[in-house]
């Protein structure tokens, strides 16, 4: 008998330490190290993990085809595959203000997307926590290698990283864009295009050499549009933007040891010099300066200008793409080679998780997932059975879901896929079609970034300068005619100075030396 219960006992205690391994959260392979097809399994949405509740406060301006961004096919997909409860909490147009406010409230989300300006305030503020120790390989394997250390360098702040970077998988998506029946009609042929000269006159044979061949003067090269910041005007991107560069005047430059921006370079004032001769040559569209984003680009479409710089995808205007020709930038007037389309930064926002958040491991997962197979079918295709369907095992986007809804899916997850790889690269171009990848590829042939500009901090010393107002009402009145640029340059350089950027120079010359130049 003691044997026998002896034999009992030890059978109950067996049981017993088995069913102790399993504990209320379900640990998993991944708790131990243990990985995934896509990662660690904690991101595969089967795990058994505790369900949590997190808050996201972003900017969905999109349109969401009348869905709630709370109840909708994208969300409930994420809920469900990621085994997390997010509550999304969105402003479309006043967005930066909804963050001040939220913030100010003191009732934080658990993670936020941030603009540059904002991802320092609020890490300077302490609303945001260091993420140097819990961001790893072991534990986030997509996203670290998803995303180049270099933006994670760009992401810090006095050394240390408080937001999550997301990273256009198009680092430089511009392209100038003419018109390609105005070029047959000319007989110009565009990769014979070299030099700044050369474009000028295709801008004044597409003004004055009836290019549309309606017997009519009623056509223009450029155009622009009101409104714009000085370093990512809309309105004087449209109109300059194949031609900056050339000038060496599209990025921030260090001159003497100081840090300048470029608009109070000497390159900069060539520049203006060049655009107020298309405009006084009648070459730009005249009443520019009152029109909308929207109706410049109406305007193109129905053929009242020949160029203009978009992105690749051309958003609204990709019903033009067979009639488009993208230029390559002409060569530099100094001689120093080929000229490039200058994007400020290839990080889109930050995602900052707050202090406020109990899982900020979650939010990490998130973004872990994002950046595998699964969340780049999710991001560029859809939902299966919604925006695309299988057929022999391939993803077969649906003709009326093709292009549509990816804005708006990787905002709600709040990143995407930093590369476009052999899995991604499919995708695209059922969304696009192929003569877009091709765009792509020159958009990343033709194309560069700042490194000064994408590389430094917010200066909050500078909030109360409104810099991009002084620059760009300068720049219409001297493209307009209104101001002799030779006559008014060093005054306007001098106000500058005056006006605040003694000290822009100043913060920035010293981050400079002390950080970025090491």
């Amino acid at each position: 008998m003691r044997k026998a219960l002896a034999v009992i006992l030890c059978l109950v205690l067996v049981v017993s330490i088995a069913a102790c391994g399993k504990t209320d959260t379900g640990t998993t392979a991944a708790d131990s190290g243990g990985k995934s097809e896509t990662g660690s399994a904690q991101q595969s949405g089967t795990n058994t993990d505790k369900r949590v509740k997190l808050t996201f406060l972003c900017q969905i301006n999109v349109d969401t085809e009348g869905y709630d961004v709370n109840d909708n096919p994208y969300i409930n997909y994420l809920r469900d595959t990621l085994n997390i409860d997010i509550e999304i909490i969105s402003e479309s147009s006043n967005y930066e203000n909804k963050v001040n406010t939220v913030m100010a409230s003191g009732d934080y989300p658990d993670y936020v997307q941030l603009s540059k300006s904002l991802y320092f305030k609020y890490a300077y503020d302490g609303a945001l926590i260091k993420l140097d120790d819990l961001l790893n390989e072991t534990d986030y394997p997509n996203l670290m290698a998803g995303v180049d250390e270099k933006y994670w360098n760009y992401s810090k702040i006095d050394g240390s990283i408080y937001g999550i970077p997301f990273v256009r998988y198009d680092t430089t998506p511009y392209l100038s864009y003419a018109r390609k029946d105005w070029l047959e009609n000319l007989g110009i042929d565009p990769s014979t295009l070299k030099t700044v000269d050369d474009y000028y006159n295709m801008l004044y044979a597409f003004t004055y050499n009836d290019p549309d061949r309606n017997g009519l003067n009623d056509t223009y090269g450029l155009s622009g549009c009101s409104g714009g910041t000085a370093m990512n005007s809309v309105a004087e991107r449209y109109m300059g933007m194949l031609f900056i560069d050339a000038f060496d005047a599209a990025q921030f430059q260090v001159v003497d040891g100081k840090v300048i921006p470029n608009y109070i370079t000497d390159g900069y004032k060539d520049y203006l010099k060049f655009l107020a001769k298309l405009y006084a040559d009648g070459i730009i569209v005249p009443d520019y300066i009152t029109k909308t984003q929207k109706q410049t680009e109406e305007e193109f479409m129905n053929g009242k200008f020949g160029v203009l710089n978009l992105f690749w995808s051309l958003s609204t205007l990709s019903s033009m793409r067979e009639n488009l020709y993208p230029l390559r930038p002409p060569q530099k007037v100094n001689g120093g080679g080929e000229s490039k389309y200058v994007y400020a930064t290839p990080i889109r926002h930050w995602i900052g998780i707050t202090t406020a958040c109990k899982y900020p491991e979650k939010v990490l997962q998130i973004f872990d997932w994002s950046e595998t197979d699964e969340g780049s079918v999710y991001v560029h295709a859809g939902i299966e059975g919604w925006d695309y369907d299988k057929v022999n095992g391939e993803i077969v986007i649906r003709e009326d879901r093709a292009g549509i809804n990816w804005a708006w899916r990787f905002i709600t997850l709040g990143h995407q896929k930093s590369k476009v790889d052999s899995q991604l690269l499919p995708i695209l171009t059922q969304s696009w079609g192929e003569l877009a990848m091709e765009h792509l590829k020159l958009s990343e042939q033709y194309g560069t970034n700042d490194p000064i500009y994408v590389s430094a901090p917010e200066f909050s010393e500078l909030s109360d300068y409104d810099f991009d107002t002084y620059v760009a009402s300068y720049r219409d009145e001297v493209i307009m005619g209104k101001k002799d640029i030779d006559a008014t340059w060093d005054d306007y350089v001098a106000g500058w100075y005056k006006y605040g950027g003694e000290r822009w120079v100043e913060l920035y010359t010293e981050w400079y030396n002390n950080s970025y130049n090491k």
